[in-house]
């Protein structure tokens, strides 16, 4: 069996069985079907079924043919007398995989007296189980986000303000990361871990092909003609299987060589946009020298060597873990004449409703102390304090991931690039013909310029 199924299986039974115990879901209830589980937390049907398998071992779930699976009448839900801190994740989420454990280790050291339990839904699905958990009784303590998850709250009331309580810890920041989370001149949650979208590189695949590796100070023809040479067919059977360039199609990826040729889905610029466009087909379709992919065979392609390059996150690249060949390295964005990237992070919110504030605060202080942030560090996770950056990361690095200053005057987080969900749905929607070569550049633009003009309001009668 691959580790992968193993983990996605297993990680599901977890899921579901402290969803159950902590009465979640209810005895007698029924679970979500197989199909509905596999969408949901998007894992194959033969991973949900192992899961509930699992479940039915351990006399939690009964199944019965032709109607599903529901809790079993005969489970107790655990009521402790300890005291307990109850914390909602999302899934899927590296940092809750790889830097979570070893906060929630730190902290039950300083408090012997308190057990954690954790509670994970699909990103999204994340605010509607919120709501679901506490209408059921069960009241979250501190809430894991990301700033596209901050960025759909509608209620910021619901959680607390934590500029005076955290005031310290936020003092050590970066303050433009903390910005992603501050609302009306609040901050609503604390960052612990955020990358910049970055290039990375494979240096085996360099050497390897007698390839030079990238320098600062690169340009756009630089890149393009390493991608050329990175570029090939290895067994000789006249199929392409190897990359330079690996290119999701996704928007929070390719637009950063948008951002880069000086576009701004605020103030769109016809000429940077073709100027992008066309510069993403040439490498796909007339130099053949990227792979246009979705986001699983993106990271697969680098991770078995048949990548050089790819637009990628220090969380993304912490999250492979040991899975990884190689030590990736980084390298400058060469695709225009502007500096920008889009920025990303992690973060911790603690809910008003809480019945263990003092201990949730206690929680996030943990999470933010310099010697967890310089384990996160040792993850290669980007630390939260520029300190602890500069002693983990090479300064060549920090430059590349633009954060040499500790100040990120070029970073952007999604939602100050393109702050409409609908739009950004539109735009991924026009983007299928083009994305697989089925029209021109120029066609793709005509159709998102419409798109990405300014709406006019119908006034109302």
């Amino acid at each position: 069996m691959r580790k992968k199924d193993q983990y996605c299986y297993s990680s599901l039974t977890d899921i579901l069985r402290e969803q159950i115990l902590s009465g979640f879901i209810k005895k007698d209830e029924f679970l979500m079907s197989e199909n509905e589980l596999s969408k949901y937390y998007e894992l194959s049907r033969s991973s949900v079924r192992k899961s509930l398998d699992l479940l039915l071992k351990e006399g939690l779930v009964v199944k019965k043919a032709g109607l599903g699976t529901f809790v079993s009448p005969n489970v107790t839900v655990r009521k402790s007398k300890r005291k307990v801190l109850r914390i909602l994740t999302i899934t899927p989420s590296y940092f809750v995989d790889h830097c979570l454990p070893f906060i929630c280790e730190t902290f039950e050291q300083q408090h012997l007296d308190v057990d954690i339990k954790l509670l994970s839904f699909p990103i999204t699905q994340f605010w509607e189980s919120l709501h679901k958990c506490i209408e059921m009784g069960i009241q979250p303590d501190i809430c894991i986000i990301t700033d596209t998850i901050f960025q759909e709250l509608k209620s910021m009331d619901d959680f607390v303000s934590l500029d005076r309580i955290m005031d310290d810890e936020l003092n050590r920041m970066y303050p433009k990361v903390i910005d992603g989370f501050r609302k009306d001149g609040s901050v609503k949650a604390i960052p612990v871990t955020f990358s910049g979208i970055c290039l990375a590189y494979n240096p085996r695949m360099f050497n390897k092909y007698n390839v030079e590796a990238p320098r600062h100070g690169w340009d756009k023809e630089a890149f393009i003609k390493t991608a050329r040479r990175l570029t090939f067919d290895t067994n000789d059977d006249g199929i392409i299987d190897n990359y330079g360039f690996s290119l999701p199609s996704t928007l929070n990826r390719w637009n950063v060589i948008a951002m880069q040729h000086g576009f701004d889905f605020h103030k769109p610029n016809k000429k940077a946009l073709l100027d992008t466009l066309t510069f993403m087909h040439d490498m796909i379709y007339r130099q053949r020298s990227a792979l246009v992919s979705h986001m699983q065979l993106h990271r697969v392609a680098f991770q078995s060597e048949q990548v050089a390059m790819m637009l990628t996150t220090t969380i993304e690249l912490a999250g492979f873990g040991d899975k990884l060949p190689f030590e990736p390295k980084f390298a400058p964005m060469p695709f225009g004449d502007s500096p920008n990237t889009l920025l990303i992070a992690n973060a911790l919110m603690v809910h008003s409703a809480s019945t263990e504030r003092e201990l949730a605060i206690q929680f996030l202080q943990t999470a933010c102390h310099p010697d967890v942030q310089a384990k996160i560090g040792e993850s290669r996770f980007l630390s939260v304090l520029h300190d602890i950056n500069k002693m983990m990361w090479d300064p060549l690095d920090l430059a590349s991931l633009h954060i040499s200053d500790g100040q990120l005057h070029d970073a952007f987080y999604q939602h100050e690039t393109i702050s409409d969900t609908q739009m950004m749905q539109e735009v991924n929607q026009e983007m299928m013909l083009y994305w697989e070569g089925m029209e021109s550049a120029e066609q793709c633009a005509k159709r998102l310029q419409k798109i990405l003009a300014p709406r006019k309001k119908v006034a109302s009668r």
